[in-house]
């Protein structure tokens, strides 16, 4: 749909976003000068005190002093020159939590703080307007959406009176060198003028933001539709799909010249998700579960790297063995180097419990990735 006016278009998402199970705020709500605010200064893009009551909520067995030595693990940055190092590095904790260790009652205990409560029982979901923030330069994004007090998305909008949607991507980019900590926790930014709207990881040029389709994953919507918006916040912005892009759909490709973040496309997001499906329902049947079919050109060899991602977590898998066949060296090659690139997707600890020393021990022994060399023998990527 169509909006005259950037005002118009911002209240129409918020009010979709309060729908979706968001805490509404005015970015007037968190600045630093008022009383019982949630930012200590104007350059602080983490809401703190939301932080640490959500770490309290999702980790009840870990002392408070334990939970604000660990939140500096995300609070402080470690790669200060390079945005997408840090943003790999926080996007671990997300995923694997925080390792910790501590004195209580005279005894030594090691646990694991985790950021997210992936059933999202004790989450805190909020989406801000009109956020303050001062970086090199002060700048106000549109719209950002919290997760237990960490920027996870950043929307800018534009409205018809003579901008688009390019203009929409640029303001992103100079939001990333002007006011950088923003980016940290991000896991991907939406921009939209009200008729076309598309997302894209940190690293994503303006041609690699794609549009969400699907809101079922069933019904698709004609490219140029004029519920583009609608749809990519229903579908992509509810908190279920942005958890699940989360914790199994973000990779970090590094061919040597540095890591290049990648989030799933929705037709790769919607083939997992049936496709684990189809897998368990196999197990109980002939052990026949189907076939993907990909298009040339569809990022079949991510989709394959987050589906094996997926089932090798899958507590109701078990650990298994995945075998790819090829029918041509290339065709081989080109996957195991994505794999080999993406190896953080696949050698992800589980998330274990204190008690679960089985699952512990499977951490330490991680998976390695072995592929056929062309004369037939065995070659191992760490």
């Amino acid at each position: 749909m169509a909006f005259l006016y950037e005002a118009d278009l911002e209240d129409y998402l918020m009010e979709e976003l309060g729908d979706l199970g968001f805490r509404l705020m005015h970015g007037a709500q968190t600045v630093p000068d008022i009383e019982d605010s949630l930012r200590a200064t104007w350059h602080d893009a983490v809401l703190t005190p939301v932080l640490l009551e959500a770490l309290a909520r999702i980790n009840p067995t870990i002392p408070e002093r334990v939970l604000v030595e660990a939140s500096k693990r995300v609070l402080d940055s470690v790669f200060t020159t390079d945005l997408v190092q840090e943003n790999r590095r926080l996007h671990r904790l997300f995923v694997e939590g925080i390792k910790v260790e501590y004195v209580e009652a005279g005894e030594d205990r090691n646990a694991v703080v985790r950021l997210v409560d992936w059933e999202d029982d004790h989450n805190d979901w909020r989406a801000v307007n009109q956020f303050d923030i001062v970086g090199k330069t002060p700048r106000i994004p549109d719209v950002v959406l919290f997760l237990n007090g960490l920027p996870l998305v950043v929307i800018e909008l534009k409205g018809t009176e003579g901008k688009n949607i390019e203009a929409a991507y640029n303001q992103i980019e100079t939001y990333k060198t002007d006011i950088p900590d923003l980016f940290r926790t991000g896991l991907l930014n939406v921009i939209s003028d009200g008729h076309l709207a598309r997302y894209g990881s940190l690293c994503a040029d303006l041609d690699r933001f794609m549009t969400w389709r699907t809101i079922d994953g069933e019904t698709l919507v004609a490219n140029g539709s004029d519920l583009a918006l609608e749809t990519l916040t229903r579908g992509l912005l509810n908190r279920e799909a942005l958890l699940e892009l989360l914790r199994w759909f973000v990779v970090f490709e590094d061919e040597g010249r540095g890591p290049i973040k990648k989030v799933a496309g929705y037709h790769q997001f919607f083939a997992v998700r049936k496709a684990v499906e189809a897998i368990q329902q196999a197990r109980g049947r002939d052990g026949k579960a189907g076939v993907i079919w990909h298009t040339q050109g569809s990022g079949k060899s991510l989709l394959m790297t987050f589906l094996a991602g997926r089932v090798m977590h899958h507590p109701g898998l078990e650990n298994p063995t995945l075998l790819m066949l090829t029918d041509r060296n290339d065709l081989d090659n080109q996957l195991f180097a994505t794999f080999g690139r993406c190896k953080d997707r696949l050698v992800a600890p589980r998330e274990c419990s204190r008690e679960d020393a089985d699952c512990r021990q499977e951490n330490l022994a991680a998976p390695r990735l072995s592929a056929g060399s062309d004369d037939g023998r065995r070659q191992d990527h760490p």
